[in-house]
């Protein structure tokens, strides 16, 4: 079972899954250093390479492959501030709030990525964040295999069915969109990024507000590009297999 410890080094806390690894050094959340040394095997996948994704740091540590992501704002205040946020006490950090929604979503049997850990580096009244995931492989984002090919009616009802089981658990994912829900072998479907996700507390109309934003993202994504692969009929399917149609 997934179990957080706590370490201090200066102004940085480090919070890391104690039931995979039984130490996570802070030099870890720097790219830098991950460059720098070969056995760690490091690669930055850009934009370009992830489809609608922000940039990431791929790396291996003690034979498992990582996922570092830095906490960058979005919208209108990221002109003005880039990644810091108000400090308002540990557990109410971006990164930690996040890490410990991993271990409670894995804890339900939720496809999710691993949690690994987690670091937030206090600065006066601000505080900067990265958290680090274990890399789900041979997978891709719904958003990029819909610039390659269709997916079946099947596969749609499949992802509904999942997205069902997250909000059965009350799980309120802040930013469903089509870039955040991977496909595996098989089809098998995941969910990622969980910053500011919720759950355990059932929040009226969050279900459906959760279906509309997938729904306006795959839009968005088809009316960019006419030879996406998407349409009314395949929203239809995926409700299919949520349960609402």
């Amino acid at each position: 079972m997934d179990s957080l410890e706590f370490k201090h080094y200066g102004n940085d806390i480090v919070a890391y899954n104690k039931s995979l690894f039984s130490e996570f050094q802070v030099d870890l959340f720097c790219p830098e250093f991950l460059s720098s040394n070969p056995s760690l095997h490091y690669e930055r996948l850009l934009p370009s390479d992830i489809k609608g994704r922000q940039g990431l740091h791929l790396f291996t540590y003690h034979g498992q492959q990582l996922v570092l992501r830095h906490y960058y704002r979005g919208g209108a205040i990221a002109k003005f501030i880039r990644d810091s946020y108000l400090w308002c006490g540990l557990h109410r950090t971006r990164a930690i709030g996040e890490l410990q929604t991993l271990c409670t979503l894995r804890q339900l049997d939720l496809p999710v990525p691993a949690p690994v850990a987690a670091r937030v580096r206090k600065e006066g009244l601000t505080y900067r964040a990265d958290i680090v995931t274990r890399l789900i492989p041979e997978t891709q984002s719904l958003s990029f295999r819909l610039t390659e090919n269709p997916l079946s009616a099947d596969t749609w009802r499949r992802i509904g069915a999942v997205i069902r089981r997250f909000h059965d658990h009350n799980c309120n994912h802040a930013d469903l969109n089509a870039h955040n829900v991977l496909l595996g072998e098989e089809e098998t479907v995941y969910l990622v990024d969980f910053d500011r996700a919720r759950v355990g507390k059932s929040a009226r109309g969050a279900a459906q507000r959760n279906l509309s934003r997938l729904q306006r993202s795959l839009s968005k994504l088809k009316e960019r590009e006419p030879s996406f692969h998407y349409s009314g009929q395949d929203f239809r399917s995926f409700l299919e297999g949520y349960g609402t149609d």
